[in-house]
């Protein structure tokens, strides 16, 4: 054992081997014959050495000018080939996770906050390398290859959070690309089939799916394509794919491709509690999302292929078990014996005898049950659940009347292959279902509803056929639901309308032996009740326009999306799309201070995704109202009434900061006085925050407690686990979580990481637009900079003393920038203030316990000093005109002792 310590401890580093190995391998000044003999060395100890050993390694000799050129292609091949090792994407990620400037700056927070965060700018990068294949691989080997690696990420199977990172890789980097993304192209087929076919296997293009292999298992006479648990295994990918990389064009490009798998799946009557856990909730949850996306989408167009009507499409397919296409194998759902649903083999005319056999009437109104409580879960459905049974009553009223000697429910012959007995039966009870389930919900539009009760209220009376009563009674009915809706209102169209049933209603009534007599008196009564109330307000009211009313739809909507508790990240983000096109048309309809409420709320979504798109619309709305959204964000990042944890401040100051640097010049007036004050507030040592003092001495007495307890129990002080460490590693984490831990709130003040925060975002306002803020406020900032740099200089300050030194680098640059246009300026330093900046600056320049101080100060120290002498020399005027030619007593300017301008003399040049 000792031996082969030694002998590793002899070994060179590991960078030095691949140099000497490489410069063997490959060196033109050596002979080929040579070079070839060491080739299979240098192979062998790339093969030989660990992922996460040859990462780093590769990653600095790859660099330009590190290495020859004849050695860095070689090594560029090898490092790019690293993600196809066993776990290589999940070193790859995690190394670039590592070394990324934004995860190295969210690691030192991480410890206090809500666990370690991964940056979307880091997983950018980590997406980018792994959505290009090499050179020198095709596309199709490099995805099949990363693919089984990144689909485990994506079952949960690595570290914490790499299923998230798998799924923007996936869903970003891969599907976001149309040359490997799109359907066909190689990242398609290598991530989405195999998803996307454990739900439906006529969805793969792969033989295997085709001609069933020898391991596929057989039950009796049928052989198993997919099991029960893959079904459940794809159902888990899809969500967490879905849900990990929230976009909403990416879940409606997958989810429509499964909606009857996920129709059939969600309404699966039998099984177990798990079958409900693993099968019914994952898809019912899928299919709940794919509808609101698709309700809430628009046409761009008037050419665009209309959107398809989804619910129309699950009525049409109620009882949907499987399917066959041409030229791959039927399958149809089944209950396994544990439970699961699996996919099973059948024969065509097997699936048709299925679909073609007697109604199993109770399975039918369990399926019919699952359809309702679809209709009621999701939100904002009331034009599509509306237009679903208008067509219904269209449809039924259309053949009662074809023939009317017999009953409604038994007229079910086929008219069209759509309209067979079987789904006249499906839609008759939908309908009924829905009238008795959700009246309220199914007139959105009544006045096609009034045509449709007064044409079969008209034929009824002319006709005098008392067999057509059924059909009489069902339009009374829709007359009901319209008259008792609370969204009914008698408009000037519907006067001549509701005369001509209202007449129909009085010639019914009067027929004392038919049922529906009584009925026809009551809405006769209720009809003109309504007239006479309804009367003198419909004079007063102002009919909105077609774009009103689509805005309006359009903001509730939104606002469903966003405020609904169970709305998944992609509902979500389609709800900010929705506010962002009606704030970019400049709609009335948006309230902006119930916006920025809600905005600041979103503001504290876990998802990274959906809090940047908010920051996003922010600057969006900020550049229609830029005063009115920067002091809703200074209020609520200063936090008066400590309503915001650390992490929401910090979310509100980065959105503050982006929106002073996309409206400088509204950062002016008295925005930028309250903006600055504010800050000033915050950066400054006399913020006071009880509630955060209660909650800490709460918090700390709690902990002495434990610790107490644990002593007890131990019988003396309690061991800590990290007493093996040696001493240089043990004192390096001790300043490390010193450092950290103060940077929280001592005694009620303010944390470090918010000040510093705040002094950063007044530095950045000033260097937007310093002409727009106030003297005194500049005077303010500099002085409470240079107090910071003098009055706290403990090591775990430094981050306030780099945003603070930052802040007089913003300050000095932006004083010369206006100098160059030509501009005063109302502030400047001068005289005294500027040796005294000088001085204090060189003192810390030499002996700050910070290294980043010490170089900004060097840096503001050599600005400070170019700026003065810049300060000497008189403004550059831009020449726009000739001034004068060479050789030539010409001299075309303005004569300042006269009035106009003199002409200039022409001369002729031989």
């Amino acid at each position: 054992m000792t031996d082969k310590r030694s002998e590793k401890e002899a070994q060179p580093p590991l960078m030095d081997r691949i140099l000497q190995c490489g410069k063997q391998a490959f060196d033109p000044e050596l002979s080929w014959e040579a070079r070839k003999a060491n080739v299979p060395a240098f192979s062998t100890l790339l093969e030989s050495s660990s992922t996460l050993a040859l990462m780093p390694v590769l990653n600095l000799l790859v660099q330009p000018d590190r290495v020859q050129p004849w050695l860095r292609t070689p090594l560029i091949s090898a490092l790019a080939r690293l993600p196809l090792r066993p776990r290589g994407v999940q070193h790859t990620i995690e190394f670039i996770l590592s070394v990324h400037p934004s995860s190295t700056a969210n690691n030192a927070s991480a410890t206090v906050g809500r666990g370690a965060s991964i940056s979307h700018e880091a997983l950018n990068a980590a997406s980018r390398l792994l959505s290009s294949p090499p050179v020198s691989m095709s596309p199709e080997k490099w995805f099949y290859g990363i693919a089984p690696q990144l689909l485990s990420l994506l079952d949960g199977e690595g570290e914490p959070e790499m299923d998230k990172a798998a799924a923007f890789v996936i869903g970003f980097g891969i599907l976001g690309r149309k040359q490997f993304g799109a359907p066909g192209m190689p990242g398609w087929k290598a991530f989405v089939e195999p998803i996307l076919a454990s739900i439906d296997p006529t969805l793969s293009t792969t033989v295997s799916l085709k001609q069933p292999s020898d391991d596929v298992e057989t039950l009796g006479s049928r052989k198993i394509l997919v099991s029960a648990p893959d079904v459940s295994k794809g159902l888990r990918r899809l969500s967490t794919l879905l849900t990990s990389h929230p976009h909403p064009s990416l879940t409606k490009r997958l989810l429509h491709l499964v909606l009857l798998p996920l129709w059939s799946l969600s309404s699966w009557p039998d099984g177990n509690e798990s079958t409900g856990k693993c099968y019914r909730e994952p898809a019912k949850k899928l299919l709940r999302t794919f509808i609101q996306l698709s309700s809430g989408t628009k046409e761009s167009s008037k050419t665009e292929r209309p959107r398809p009507n989804l619910l129309k499409i699950l009525l049409q397919n109620l009882l949907f078990k499987g399917r066959s296409a041409k030229n791959v194998k039927p399958w149809m759902y089944s209950t396994a014996p544990d439970g699961g649903i699996e996919i099973q083999d059948v024969t065509r005319n097997e699936l048709e005898d299925n679909a073609g056999s007697d109604l199993d009437l109770a399975r039918l109104d369990t399926t019919i049950d699952a359809f309702m409580d679809l209709l009621q879960t999701v939100p904002d459905l009331k034009s599509e659940v509306s237009e679903l049974f208008m067509n219904l009553c269209m449809k039924w009223l259309a053949r009662s009347t074809k023939d009317r000697t017999k009953p409604v429910l038994i007229n079910l012959e086929p008219s069209s292959e759509n309209d067979n007995p079987r789904n006249s039966l499906i839609e008759v009870k939908v309908m009924q279902k829905m009238m008795s389930t959700f009246p309220d919900r199914l007139v959105e539009d009544s006045t096609q509803v009034l045509d449709l009760v007064g044409q079969i209220l008209s034929d009824f009376v002319t006709s005098s056929v008392t067999s057509s009563e059924d059909t009489a009674a069902v339009a009374l009915s829709l007359l009901n639901i319209v008259l008792t809706s609370p969204r009914h209102q008698v408009t000037p169209g519907k006067e001549a309308r509701l005369e001509s049933i209202q007449n129909s209603l009085s010639s019914i009534s009067r027929k004392r032996d038919l049922e529906i007599s009584s009925t026809a008196q009551s809405l006769l009564l209720l009809l003109k009740y309504q007239n006479m109330i309804e009367e003198p307000i419909a004079l007063n009211m102002s009919t909105p326009t077609d774009r009103q009313l689509e805005d309006r739809k359009s903001y509730g909507l939104a606002m469903s999306y966003l405020t609904g508790t169970d709305s998944p990240p992609p509902v979500r983000a389609q709800g900010l799309e929705i506010i962002s096109d009606l704030v970019r048309n400049s709609s009335p309809i948006i309230d902006v201070p119930a916006l920025l409420a809600l905005f600041s709320s979103l503001l504290q979504d876990s998802e990274e995704y959906i809090y940047l798109r908010v920051i996003k619309s922010l600057i969006q709305l900020s550049q229609k109202h830029p005063k009115a959204v920067m002091k809703d964000l200074i209020d609520r990042y200063v936090d008066p009434n400590e309503e915001y944890e650390l992490d929401q401040r910090l979310r509100l100051g980065e959105a503050l900061l982006q929106v002073i640097e996309n409206n400088a010049l509204a950062f002016s007036g008295d925005t930028a006085q309250a903006v600055s004050q504010g800050l000033l507030f915050i950066s400054s040592r006399r913020g006071y925050r009880p509630k955060t003092e209660k909650q800490q001495e709460k918090a700390n007495k709690l902990k002495r407690k434990q610790n107490e307890e644990a002593e007890e129990a131990w019988g003396g002080e309690v061991p800590q686990l990290n007493d093996t460490l040696d001493p240089k590693t043990e004192e390096e984490n001790e300043i490390l979580s010193q450092i950290v831990t103060g940077w929280e709130s001592k005694r009620g003040a303010e944390d470090i990481r918010i000040r510093a925060s705040a002094i950063s975002i007044l530095g950045s306002g000033i260097a937007a637009n310093i002409a727009g803020v106030e003297s005194k406020i500049l005077s303010t900032a500099v002085d409470l900079s240079i107090h910071i740099l003098t009055l706290e200089p403990e090591p775990e300050k430094g981050i306030l003393r780099r945003a603070a030194i930052l802040m007089i680098m913003s300050f000095v640059r932006a004083m010369d920038a206006p100098r160059a246009e030509g501009k005063r300026l109302a502030f400047s330093f001068a005289g005294q203030s500027l040796e005294d900046v000088q001085r204090i600056l060189e003192y810390v320049e030499a002996s700050d316990n910070d290294g980043l101080v010490r170089q900004h100060a060097r840096d503001v120290i050599e600005g400070l000093r170019a700026w003065q002498i810049n300060a000497l020399l008189p403004p550059q005027k831009e020449q726009t005109e000739i001034q004068e030619l060479a050789g030539l007593s010409i001299h075309p300017r303005v004569d300042e002792n006269s009035i106009g301008r003199v002409r200039p003399r022409i001369e002729e040049v031989e």
